[in-house]
């Protein structure tokens, strides 16, 4: 995939903005220049929801009822589509594609960015949830069935917890017992992609920096159906569910221990990098390479491992749009710099 132009309208301090995009391209500016304003926007492009907010109508600039995003771009089976993305605030959306009305599931069948920014290192420092959004998205690439799973699950939580709610201990016997084989499927896939994801981390952390260790583990319990009917009780006082893959804890680990408390601001951003660089790998497999969208670019590490991680983003085959408001390195050769000021 590649986005070759982009123009964008009422979209945070962006008005009117238009950009060509070349392959491999950082975005300079001061802060509040807008270069994350680029970015979001191209995500949001790409995916049809923002990286930087749930509500997207946030984005719509300060004294505009709507934003608008237009772009021409190469899908991943290398064709050329037109796509354009319009919001407003009473919640109204549209999505057309090649000028077609469409939505954002077919958007999502021929475009999909991966991005990294310092709020990722939540997924290292943050609670299990950044760490299994991360991994219900690997498994999402690794397994069609499982988008059907989860919307099931989800289903099956808002069922169960209405009858928590009312005190109807039959109706969520029920449920629970429906549930069991629906609950092992989940947290069988999720198992598959963390062994997938330390697979790729193993890979990327022995060629960029030799002897770092850092896996995801996966602490999902057995004996499903005891767990629920262990739990119905405390469940029935409270009124809503307490157990099940929504809260299965997963952790990420290095050779000192858990990365939420033994690491650095420096190696937790490292680690947050390479967990993005093996979902772009997972990618690789099936000869995909989405958009890769990096804000405020290696800002947490020193000089060496800059030009590590820059030589090893120079040789992605992914389109790769950065930012960043102090970089000046000259470590890299084939990555164009467009100076953002506003």
């Amino acid at each position: 995939m590649k986005i070759n132009s982009v123009f964008i309208s009422n979209f945070r301090s962006l008005s009117d903005f238009s950009l060509n995009l070349p392959h491999k391209l950082l975005i300079k500016g001061k802060t509040g220049s807008g270069k994350t304003s680029v970015l979001e926007a191209c995500f949001v492009l790409s995916s049809g929801k923002s990286f930087k907010t749930y509500d997207i109508k946030d984005c719509i600039s300060k004294d505009s009822q709507n934003f608008y995003i237009e772009s021409l771009f190469d899908d991943f089976e290398g064709y050329s589509r037109k796509v354009s993305i319009g919001y407003d605030r009473k919640g109204n959306k549209k999505i057309i594609i090649d000028g077609n009305i469409s939505s954002r599931k077919d958007l999502l069948k021929i475009s999909y960015p991966v991005v990294h920014s310092p709020d990722d290192m939540f997924i290292v420092s943050g609670s299990p949830k950044f760490r299994r959004d991360f991994i219900d998205r690997i498994c999402f690439v690794e397994d069609d069935s499982y988008f059907d799973d989860m919307s099931e699950y989800i289903r099956f939580i808002r069922n169960k917890n209405a009858a928590l709610k009312e005190k109807n201990a039959e109706v969520v016997k029920y449920l629970n017992a429906a549930a069991v084989p629906l609950i092992d499927r989940i947290r069988k896939k999720r198992n598959v992609s963390c062994e997938t994801i330390n697979r790729k981390i193993g890979f990327l952390s022995e060629k960029l920096f030799s002897g770092m260790k850092v896996f995801f583990t996966y602490n999902a319990e057995e004996n499903c159906a005891e767990k629920l009917e262990g739990k119905l009780e405390k469940e029935l006082e409270k009124g809503f569910t307490v157990y099940g893959p929504h809260l299965d804890n997963i952790n990420i680990t290095t050779e000192v221990g858990s990365a939420k408390n033994n690491i650095s601001m420096g190696e937790t951003y490292i680690t947050s990098f390479l967990i993005k660089l093996a979902e772009l790998s997972v990618y690789a497999e099936k000869n995909e390479f989405p958009i890769f969208l990096i804000d405020d670019i290696f800002v947490f590490v020193d000089d060496e491992t800059k030009k590590i991680l820059f030589k090893e983003v120079e040789s992605l085959k992914n389109q790769i749009i950065m930012t960043s408001s102090i970089e000046n390195t000259n470590n890299f050769n084939n990555i164009e710099v467009f100076y953002l000021s506003r």
